[in-house]
């Protein structure tokens, strides 16, 4: 049985790559994907009334064959002629945040120099389409229209493209031309603001002090004895002729401060709600470094997202969506060891994450390095915990997030 149905799928795919190679195949079938129901309605028509007139003689059947026949000439007649209009679609804003409107316009131009007749614009926006009736435009006229996108919800929406609807009067015939490529709609998470002083991480115009000793940085420690291979730009001269011998300034070495965020994407860890708010404060935590000029790194159980320009990383987080599977310690330890200039780790969890799991994935960090855990929707209220290596702070909605923060001083 399988042999026989892959030999009738080779035959048939035999058969229709002969049929694609006749002359004149695209034109046609192009024409034949024009016919809406009533006109392929009108043919089988034709075709029964052809029979019955050459097999039994029936007046009545050539009389439907002609009458079918002149009603498909009429309608290749009324839509085969080329149109003189023009559509352009335009999007006044191709970035929002979730909850604003969109507003996009379209643009129907007559090209010619004579009346044109009325036209069917349709609009795709995202899996549904908007219909916009053209009333007849006058030559070298212009029509607009604006219309509206509502967005409910965090994502991409695809807005467009225009198309060109033309019928005949009995609908027989449904010619659709496209106009430009589609728009892509990028709808933002919402977001807090905060100061950023609020996240108890210290500003660093000078650099972040790291602890080590060295003989020539920034961040001034205390005085030593000269030692042979010293530099002697560093020799305190006061201090030298007070004591009379040679005193050298010591120096702890500094770096950049970098924010590290994790946000876990794992299916089973999250319902819809609490996962759309750990997308947003995972964007609020970001924004909060970036204007402050300061490094930071987003990244979900899965990819690295850009984070270097607001722009391009809430972009990202628009197209961010929970996965099937996802490892969070493995992704914690390999965020730590490809970014080893950390000085802050944020990990955004699920409300299912235990008081000791979080402890867990707290000690996967250096212990250099300050750990907050920020756990969603957990039991809907606000609270903070030490876990020894770090923090945890439950955050049941966006609105507690600069709440939490102040009370907790995020690391």
């Amino acid at each position: 049985m399988k042999k026989l149905r892959r030999l009738v799928r080779h035959a048939w795919r035999a058969l229709c790559a002969r049929v694609q190679a006749l002359p004149g195949y695209e034109g046609v079938a192009r024409w034949l994907g024009a016919l809406t129901p009533v006109g392929w309605a009108v043919i089988a028509a034709m075709v029964a009334g052809t029979v019955a007139a050459l097999a039994f003689g029936w007046l009545e059947g050539f009389i439907v064959a002609v009458m079918g026949l002149v009603a498909l000439v009429v309608a290749v007649a009324s839509v085969a002629s080329p149109s003189p209009l023009s559509v352009s679609l335009r999007m006044k804003n191709d970035r929002i945040v979730a909850g604003q409107v969109a507003v996009g316009r379209v643009r129907v131009v007559n090209e010619s120099g004579r009346r044109s007749g009325s036209t069917l614009v349709e609009v795709t926006i995202g899996r549904g389409s908007g219909e916009f009736l053209v009333p007849p435009i006058s030559g070298n006229g212009t029509w607009n229209e604006s219309f509206s996108v509502m967005t409910k919800r965090r994502g991409v929406i695809n807005v467009g493209p225009a198309r060109t609807v033309r019928m005949d009067g009995l609908g027989l015939l449904r010619r659709v031309r496209s106009w430009d490529d589609p728009i892509l709609v990028h709808v933002h998470p919402p977001t807090v603001r905060f100061s950023f002083g609020a996240t108890g991480m210290q500003m660093d115009v000078e650099g972040v002090a790291t602890g080590k000793l060295s003989s020539s940085d920034v961040s001034f420690h205390a005085l030593r004895d000269y030692e042979p291979g010293d530099d002697r730009r560093a020799v305190h001269w006061q201090s030298t002729a007070r004591l009379g011998k040679l005193i050298v300034r010591q120096y702890e070495e500094t770096h950049r401060s970098h924010h590290v965020i994790v946000l876990d994407t794992s299916r089973d860890a999250w319902d819809h709600d609490s996962f759309e708010t750990a997308v947003s404060v995972a964007g609020s935590l970001g924004l909060a470094n970036l204007r402050e000029s300061r490094p930071v790194s987003l990244t979900t159980t899965e990819s690295w997202l850009p984070s270097g320009h607001a722009m391009r990383m809430l972009d990202a987080l628009s197209e961010v969506s929970s996965r099937s599977f996802g490892d969070l310690p493995l992704r914690v330890r390999e965020a730590v060891a490809q970014r080893p200039g950390v000085s802050a780790l944020t990990l955004i969890v699920g409300p299912q994450v235990s008081d000791s799991e979080a402890a867990h994935l707290a000690r996967l960090a250096p212990i250099d390095v300050p750990v907050s855990i920020i756990r969603i929707g957990a039991e809907g209220k606000r609270a903070r915990r030490d876990l020894g290596r770090g923090i945890l702070l439950d955050c049941s909605t966006l609105d507690d997030l600069p709440r939490i923060i102040v009370a907790g001083g995020l690391a």
